[in-house]
């Protein structure tokens, strides 16, 4: 017997100023995966349209129903789940008006044993991960706010016109962690004042911090889930099943149950009932009275006596659910499918026996009759006339042409539809069939996997081509799918992977990232810890900068959670201080040194000596402070909200005043940046932005970047330069790979292997051609590729 998983959960639903106890925004369901390991799934939508509220209920239990993580992965199930509810939402939209449209924003979370959970957005929504706490008592928090915005992809609602966009993020592997998933009208709350309050905070006592705030939105709703191993789904071992009483519940089944659970809060809404007021009540079926039966074999006598017995629902038919009470809404043709299958046909009761089944006749001779007669008649010959046998010759040719149908209909079901379709019928076929092996193979976990994929897809495309040599979608179709596979023969085996460094003790909550190199070391930022990392040669393992560190000699001063790192070095002798004119040249460091960025945000730079805080001069232009990158002489800093990068000169350990490296442009969602100066002594910038983007400035001034990718980037993150190529080296979190383009934003190579799948970070050093790869909990080392040493 499987037992239902324990997760510690709470949900909050305000409306119209006051606590309620009904959230239909709110649903779980647990089922199992490709493995038989059972996944929990938390669901927390909102209504995004006027029309939308009276179904938010159904399209919660939709997506439970469409989820299917047997099928494929825990990812790739919940973006086909929320990509058939939108195409679902889309059709229903499309035939109504405008004030009956159903939109909706949603946040779930994916939750198993053997990993951490996953946080999936789509739509108007908000999330916050929170981890162990640390020192002071503080967790490290990411927050994941996506109010409806026109430039936020992500925010776009599930049924609108546009397109779709579902963002997923790992949550820490944390033993007291919890993740808060919101409606999208209570992002104001969580500035970084109350996420520094929420972050001290147990999963229990989340919402009733919320509580008084959230009353003043009016109508919100929140749901806090629990990550730590005792609220993760388990196993446990089979247990031989109980005696059956009048109150034994089938376990044999997975528990799916969509309603809300209770919650940990007092003012938690209860458990609700997802049946409509109107909606037909299941009956019971009384079987009809049947002869020769006992009251003993009734069915609640067998009930009674610990048996089985059935109850059976007797729906209306498919087209009067209106008239019944279901109302008619944007999943009706799911529940049609569903009714229409609950009755299924009963055979009708034979006939009794009026006669007997065989007559015997003579075929039991009896005592008395005499033996002496021949036991075989004769037979009775009769003279056929001309006549009756070419009537007979007529008959046996009609069967034999019946035959030869029969036949040919046999040949034509084995053989396939070819037979009986036409040409264009079969070119569509073929086309269709290769569309499908070109989207499976953007699915495939390997490249050889996708590569087999594509070669199908394109053996079907070059069989519709010889039946219609000129099909523009089939001429298409195969430009795109031997672009692809032109790009996947790029592809190649990182090799032989050493291991350089392991950080599996330093506590579960790790997350490596970026990677920085510099003076013989490889610098690591941990993203989920808040620490950063040092490795030699050799392997050692040092830890340069903690969050919550106390800085200063005060003690008052703690460091917050670093979120980016830039290696500055000493430039040679004589030569300029960053690679600029002689006008725009800074006074050079007075060493080599790592710049660490944190959260609050403040700067340090870190030297073999120690750690030191630099205040940022004029911090007040400055919009937020977002990245930072270095050159000889010079630190800059991204200014996401201002669309700006600012410059500041070095002189030792103070920076001078902000000046515009970079003037207004757009950079929202940029989260990298990498400064290099060109062989001219210009200065050109690399940012990188969540939404796959990657662009290149030099002043005022964006120069052409145009990658040439068919398999665009999903997550790029740790960008680098190639001291002596000029190649631009960029992680792709969300492939698992990692790419090499040239200036103008071609590809020279990709790496791509299993042992990579969870690739975080890497850096490349052509001048020993060596790759650094940072894992999610170690560093490994592999060689460059053939022709790129």
């Amino acid at each position: 017997m499987t037992q239902p998983s324990e997760i510690l959960s709470s949900q909050l639903r305000i409306l119209a100023g006051r606590a309620v106890e009904e959230a239909p925004q709110v649903g779980f369901v647990e089922k199992r995966d490709q493995m038989g390991r059972l996944v929990r799934l938390s669901i927390l939508a909102e209504s995004a349209a006027a029309g939308a509220d009276e179904f938010v209920d159904q399209f919660v239990r939709r997506l439970g129903e469409l989820f299917e993580p047997g099928e494929r992965s825990l990812t790739g199930a919940m973006k086909l789940a929320v990509e058939t509810a939108h195409e679902e939402l889309r059709a229903w939209n499309r035939q109504h008006l405008p004030d009956e449209h159903a939109m909706y924003g949603v946040s779930f979370l994916i939750q198993r044993a053997d990993q951490p959970a996953i946080l999936g957005q789509a739509g108007p929504s908000v999330g916050l991960l929170a981890g162990d706490a640390g020192l002071a008592g503080l967790r490290p928090t990411a927050l994941y706010a996506h109010p409806r915005r026109e430039d936020d992809l992500v925010s776009h609602p599930v049924g609108s016109s546009d397109q779709l966009h579902v963002e997923f993020a790992s949550a820490p592997q944390a033993s007291n962690g919890w993740a808060l998933l919101l409606t999208s009208n209570t992002a104001a709350l969580l500035d970084a004042e109350g996420r520094v309050s929420l972050s001290r905070l147990a999963v229990n006592e989340t919402l009733q911090h919320l509580y008084p705030v959230m009353l003043t939105l009016r109508d919100a709703t929140g749901l806090v889930v629990g990550l730590g191993p005792g609220s993760a789904p388990t196993q446990s071992a089979p247990e031989p099943q109980a005696e059956a009483t009048e109150t034994d519940v089938d376990d044999s089944e997975d528990f799916d149950d969509l309603d809300p659970e209770d919650g940990e809060s007092s003012f938690e809404p209860d458990a609700r009932s997802d049946r409509r007021q109107d909606a037909p009540d299941p009956t019971i079926q009384q079987s009809a009275e049947i002869p020769g039966q006992t009251p003993e074999d009734s069915p609640l006598a067998a009930n009674a006596r610990g048996g089985h017995w059935e109850v059976a629902f007797d729906p209306p038919p498919a087209g009067e659910l209106e008239v019944a009470g279901w109302p008619v809404n944007p999943f009706a043709v799911a529940h049609v499918a569903e009714v229409q299958t609950m009755s299924p046909p009963v055979a009708a009761a034979a006939p009794p026996l009026t006669r007997p089944i065989m007559e015997l006749g003579r075929a039991i001779p009896s005592l008395l009759e005499n033996r002496r007669d021949p036991v075989v008649d004769p037979p009775d010959i009769r003279p056929r006339d001309p006549g009756q046998r070419g009537g007979a010759a007529r008959r046996v040719g009609l069967v034999l042409a019946g035959m030869v149908v029969i036949l040919v209909g046999v040949a034509a079901v084995l053989l396939g539809p070819s037979l009986l379709q036409s040409d264009d019928d079969q070119v569509s076929a073929r086309i269709e069939r290769a569309r499908n092996g070109l989207a499976a193979s953007q699915l495939a976990a390997t490249t050889d996997a996708a590569t087999l994929a594509l070669e199908d897809a394109l053996g079907d495309v070059e069989s519709a081509l010889e039946i219609n040599p000129l099909a523009a979608d089939a001429l298409q179709l195969r430009e795109e799918i031997e672009a692809v596979l032109a790009e996947l023969h790029l592809v190649q085996s990182p090799g032989l992977l050493t291991p350089l460094a392991d950080l599996t003790r330093y506590g579960p909550a790790l997350a490596l990232g970026t990677v920085r190199f510099g003076g013989g070391r490889a610098f690591v930022l941990d993203d989920a810890g808040g620490r950063v990392f040092s490795v030699s040669d050799d392997g050692a393992i040092t830890v340069i900068f903690l969050e919550g560190e106390s800085l200063g000699l005060s003690g008052q001063l703690r460091a917050g959670k670093p979120i980016s790192l830039a290696w500055q070095s000493v430039p040679p002798p004589g030569g300029a201080a960053n690679g600029q004119s002689a006008a725009s040249a800074s006074p050079p460091a007075a060493e080599d040194a790592l710049w660490i960025l944190d959260s609050h945000p403040r700067l340090y730079r870190w030297t073999a000596s120690g750690v030191l805080l630099v205040p940022i001069p004029d911090l007040v232009r400055l919009g937020s402070v977002d990245a930072v990158a270095a050159t000889a002489g010079s630190i800059y800093l991204l200014d996401q909200a201002g669309g700006a990068v600012w410059r500041f000169a070095v002189d030792r350990a103070e920076l001078g005043p902000p000046v515009r490296a970079v003037g207004r442009t757009d950079l929202l969602n940029a989260t990298e940046l990498v400064a290099a100066v060109t062989p001219s002594g210009a200065v050109e910038f690399l940012v990188a932005s969540s939404d796959g983007r990657l662009r290149r400035f030099a002043g005022d001034e964006e120069l052409p970047l145009a990658l040439d990718l068919e398999r665009p980037l999903l997550s790029p993150a740790s960008l680098s330069l190639g001291a002596q190529s000029g190649l631009i080296y960029i992680v792709d979190r969300g492939e698992g790979r990692l790419l090499a383009v040239g200036p103008d934003g071609g590809v020279v190579s990709q790496i791509q292997s299993a042992e990579l799948a969870d690739l975080r970070g890497a850096w490349v050093d052509e001048q020993s051609g060596q790759i650094m790869y940072a894992l999610p909990s170690s560093i490994v080392v592999g060689r460059l590729p053939d022709g790129q040493e």
